[in-house]
């Protein structure tokens, strides 16, 4: 068997003792070994070692100044056979994946979709779903997530009444009763939000990286943007990361070749300064399965393009101060670019950049060219997301590229703070002693030096004993410990993946 830089010598020999899917089993689900701190198991302090008094005995589990040791996650996730990268150290979260991946844009529209649970009668077409009984009987019998049905729990369009004619899935407000007014003070749900598949269903290679992050601080802290896109509605968004792009990472917008037809393209950097982005890494659910999706929102300083509710429907009306909403689509929306001018967005007819024949898929390719339900896609009547999106934003299929370079702090907490990861965190106060052996140091012994007699003006006696007090006492960096969990074989990544996978009718 050849090898070559793209197939180590590691990899084939592998492959050749295990096979494929024993090599994914045993290797790749947890690249730690379920050792996340695996960075420590050659060590093992002995109890004739004089280091035990800083490391104690056995395996060291703190620093020298007695700061914890924090674990480390490795994961990835792909679709189309382009990899997604993400890491956690020193409680730092980084997702390294490709330059310029296309989105589309979605916007939610309040709603919650709920689907009828397995064996549950359900409800009656027609009903009130704000009395009194009707309230009670969603609250056994519907879900938004169900979990133990897999991907059965997701049901079409088309598929809107159960054998019995009762309905399958409901639509309600995020005012509904349902939610016992955990929502009843959220502002307007008006911005659209710009998304991409990144993993496959149930992300097998990236969960325990995921799981550990999603239970850390930073977790599901949303952004005034990420509010008014839902973003905070856990219904819908299963659990949030907002990240922080690095320095030369951006978003950019298809503003075309100037005289010419929208065939020919060009992507121009987006002003973050002034069309304001937060971008978010999120576990949502697609056909009843846990996916990862990462999405950016826009708001333009000097417009309100981004901007829109729907003027009907139980949502719209539970909401104060409708005239100071815009209640039309803005179909092409501008964005500030860097330089000073702006654009407006030019989406395709294509599924995307990246994705030259999807024919290979047995259909699609197309730009579904409409939001709502995913559904049966590639038949023409399928929406770019979910059933809780409006239908006329549609999604401008890879108008906005973007950069998947970011990071954050799992903490929640910059390393700009001064007083973050000084070395007296460890033990607790601003008063820290250190020991060490006395003398007189840093006295020049050079010819240069003493021939002139020139002394060191920082030499000085140190004692056996010193003293340091620093300005304040911050807590060491800590974490959270996620919950137990079975990783999920789901689907494997293989040169067959894909983004947002057809399925076929139950």
């Amino acid at each position: 068997m050849k090898l070559s830089l793209a197939q180590p010598a590691f990899a084939a020999v592998a492959y050749l003792s295990y096979g494929a899917a024993a090599l994914a089993v045993e290797n790749l689900t947890d690249l730690t070994h379920n050792d996340p701190f695996f960075y420590t198991s050659d060590q093992n302090i002995k109890a004739d070692n004089d280091v035990k008094v800083l490391l104690g005995i056995g395996r060291p589990n703190r620093t020298h100044s007695q700061i914890p040791h924090l674990p480390v996650y490795m994961g990835y996730m792909n679709t189309n056979s382009t990899y997604r990268f993400v890491n956690i150290a020193e409680q730092v979260f980084t997702m390294i994946g490709e330059g310029k991946h296309g989105l589309w844009r979605v916007q939610e529209n309040g709603n919650v979709r709920l689907y009828r649970r397995r064996n549950a009668e359900g409800i009656q077409p027609g009903s009130d779903l704000y009395a009194e009984e009707a309230v009670k009987k969603i609250g056994n019998e519907y879900g938004y997530y169900l979990e133990d049905e897999s991907w059965s729990g997701y049901k079409y369009p088309d598929e809107k009444l159960s054998e019995s004619g009762n309905l399958n899935y409901i639509d309600v407000p995020i005012t509904h009763p349902i939610f016992k007014g955990k929502y009843a003070n959220h502002e307007p749900i008006d911005l659209s939000n710009w998304y991409c598949t990144m993993s496959g269903n149930d992300f097998p290679y990236a969960k325990k990286v995921m799981d550990f992050a999603f239970s850390q601080d930073a977790a599901n802290q949303i952004g005034p943007l990420g509010k008014r896109a839902g973003l905070d509605v856990k219904e819908n968004y299963l659990n949030v990361l907002r990240l922080d792009h690095f320095p030369d990472a951006k978003s950019w917008v298809n503003v075309g070749q100037e005289g010419k037809d929208t065939s020919f393209v060009e992507w121009k950097a987006i002003d973050t300064s002034k069309t304001h982005v937060e971008y978010y890494l999120v576990e949502r659910t697609f056909f009843n399965k846990p996916y990862l999706f990462l999405t950016a929102v826009y708001d333009n300083l000097n417009n309100a393009d981004h901007q829109y509710v729907r003027p009907d429907g139980a949502y719209y009306a539970s909401l104060t101060d409708t005239d100071k909403l815009k209640t039309e689509v803005t179909m092409a929306p501008r964005f500030n670019l860097l330089g000073g001018s702006e654009g407006e967005a030019i989406g395709l007819p294509i599924y995307g950049v990246h994705h030259p024949n999807r024919a290979v898929f047995g259909g699609g390719g197309a730009c579904p060219l409409k939001g709502g339900d995913w559904g049966r896609y590639p038949d023409t009547a399928g929406g770019a997301g979910w059933p809780t999106q409006y239908e006329e934003v549609t999604p401008l299929c890879d108008a906005v590229l973007l950069d998947i370079k970011f990071y954050t702090n799992l903490d929640g907490r910059s390393w700009n703070d001064p007083n973050k990861y000084l070395a007296n965190a460890g033990f607790g106060t601003e008063t820290v002693t250190y020991k060490m052996q006395p003398g007189e140091y840093g006295v020049f012994t050079d010819d240069y030096h003493t021939s002139k007699g020139i002394k060191n003006p920082d030499s000085q006696q140190v004692p056996e004993k010193l003293e340091l007090t620093y300005p304040a006492v911050s807590e060491p960096v800590g974490y959270n410990e996620p919950p137990a969990g079975n990783v999920m074989l789901g689907m494997i990544p293989s040169e067959q993946s894909t983004c947002r996978p057809v399925l076929a009718k139950n």
